[in-house]
């Protein structure tokens, strides 16, 4: 009985490893344990899938399966797919009409990364006619359960909205250049739970991704914004639990980390950060009664686009134009710097504590970040014709990355 027992509960503890449920995985950490082969070619390509068009949003797993957006400019729509993660075969597509609406030249209409759970697949896209942005949720199959309005939206650059699933909770972010709000939507229903409404200044959208922080009483909703600076809100009703105002100088868009996560640490340091040089971590109240305060700020060339990943010790923050610096979780201070010599809109991640940068141009740069910086390879992944830049962040499952690069995916492992 024993000798059964033993594979069974061996087998449950891998396959439960086998999700990156959201952008940047897994509580949006961007860290795996997996160990991934450190050069990616031909010898490494498990499969190679084409989509039916182009986009920048990452994909998502839950177990053997894979989702993803690509566009269709000609049709004017967005679809979402889904892959067998082991394969690489489509198992089936589902399109959504988004129309025509005004894009930044790097932004397209395929940027939102969906998010999902053993339940539901939920993604967010923008009705160009009607002026909506839009929220809906598939079962695992491809049926659609629901479509939930998320409302109006002015923005100078286009639409990306990341949701994120919590406990059967689909929370949003929508904070634009006119009213917006934080809510949560119930993933069984797609009706409002609660919905905490912002104004917008008029000039800056927030494209940040919800950061849900456990706390000694439950769980908080963490948002950065021009607007707002940077605020939590209470997951169970929404009510505000404390915030900066003030600290953005411009859009934001790297998402909250905590960088002590993975420390073993029961305490958070909560990075944010917008344009203009503005990095820097906050320390939320443990009482009521007390008050949140910034800890330590970044100085130097700190990341506008790319959000940095933490191994709860060193903080890797990689500025869009390639500086990339180590700096230590708990104070700041600058550990090593290193310019990769290419440009980043995809965020890094970590696997078995080695740091993988998919750059702008296409190369996947691996590197030993253990005792300063090793990189150990730089692999041109020769992006199709569709997409001129390669800005979509990996995703790590089975023991495997999938690299989203234009029109196609990726998956590379150890054969």
């Amino acid at each position: 009985m024993k000798t059964c027992i033993l594979p069974l509960i061996l087998t449950l503890s891998t396959f439960a490893q086998d999700t990156w449920p959201r952008f940047r995985g897994e509580d949006g950490t961007g860290v795996s344990s997996a160990k991934l082969p450190t050069k990616l070619a031909e010898d490494t390509l498990l499969w190679s899938s084409k989509l039916p068009g182009p986009g920048s949003s990452s994909p998502v797993i839950w177990k053997d399966k894979l989702f993803v957006t690509s566009e269709n400019r000609d049709k004017k729509t967005i679809a979402l797919i889904c892959l067998d993660a082991r394969s690489g075969k489509t198992a089936w597509s589902k399109p959504l009409a988004v129309g025509d609406y005004h894009l930044h030249r790097f932004n397209n209409t395929a940027a939102s990364s969906p998010a999902v759970n053993d339940k539901a697949v939920v993604v967010s896209w923008f009705d160009g006619p009607s002026n909506k942005a839009m929220l809906t949720a598939f079962d695992h199959s491809g049926s659609k359960l629901w479509d939930y309005v998320i409302g109006k939206a002015k923005t100078q650059h286009g639409f990306n909205l990341q949701p994120v699933i919590h406990q059967d909770q689909v929370v949003l972010a929508h904070i634009h250049m006119e009213d917006g709000f934080v809510g949560s939507v119930s993933l069984k229903t797609g009706k409002d739970t609660w919905k905490t409404n912002y104004k917008g200044d008029g000039e800056k959208t927030s494209y940040v991704t919800p950061l849900v922080r456990k706390t000694s009483t439950g769980h908080e909703v963490i948002v950065a914004s021009h607007a707002h600076g940077v605020f939590a809100l209470d997951f169970a009703t929404g009510k505000e639990n404390w915030s900066l105002p003030g600290t953005m100088k411009q859009r934001t868009i790297v998402s909250p980390i905590n960088v002590l996560a993975g420390s073993g640490s029961k305490d958070s340091l909560i990075a944010v950060g917008c344009k203009s040089g503005v990095y820097f971590t906050v320390r939320p109240p443990v009482k009521k009664e007390e008050a949140a305060e910034i800890a330590w700020r970044m100085k130097g060339k700190t990341p506008y686009v790319p959000t940095p990943v933490s191994n709860g010790k060193t903080v890797f923050a990689l500025s869009d134009g390639g500086m990339l610096t180590a700096l230590d979780a708990k104070s700041g201070d600058v550990k090593w710097t290193r310019q990769m010599q290419a440009n980043f809109y995809a965020s890094p991640v970590i696997a078995d504590g080695k740091l993988l940068a998919l750059s702008r141009e296409g190369e996947m740069i691996t590197a030993d970040v253990s005792d300063g910086y090793q990189e150990l390879s730089r692999c041109s992944l020769s992006p199709g014709p569709e997409s001129e830049w390669s800005d979509a962040t990996p995703a790590i499952a089975h023991g495997k990355i999938y690299i989203r690069l234009g029109a196609r995916i990726d998956c590379f492992g150890t054969k």
